[in-house]
């Protein structure tokens, strides 16, 4: 794992810690907004790079290309798997 994944699954962990602290709807949705992208292109980006850093054969570097067609599908899970997390937002979504 190369520093950048690193960082990005760093602020996915501060946006989760800090989420469960927040009171308002609207701060939680942007925290989880941050948290998701973080945590999706942290998750993502390894596999994809993989390849390339093992020396692999110019057809599995191609195929690694691929998932980035994964990263909306990553981000948008980790933003609603936030959003189901936190109490406000919870509360909000299961209660209207």
């Amino acid at each position: 794992m190369h520093q950048t994944e690193g960082a990005l699954i760093a602020i996915a962990l501060i946006c989760f810690v800090l989420a469960l602290f927040l009171k308002k709807v609207a701060t939680c949705v942007v925290v989880a907004v941050i948290g998701g992208i973080s945590s999706g292109f942290g998750v993502v980006m390894p596999l994809e790079l993989a390849p390339f850093f093992f020396g692999a054969r110019g057809e599995v570097m191609l195929a690694s290309v691929l998932l980035i067609f994964a990263y909306p599908v990553a981000v948008a899970l980790f933003i609603v798997l936030f959003l189901v997390m936190m109490e406000p937002t919870r509360d909000k979504i299961f209660n209207s």
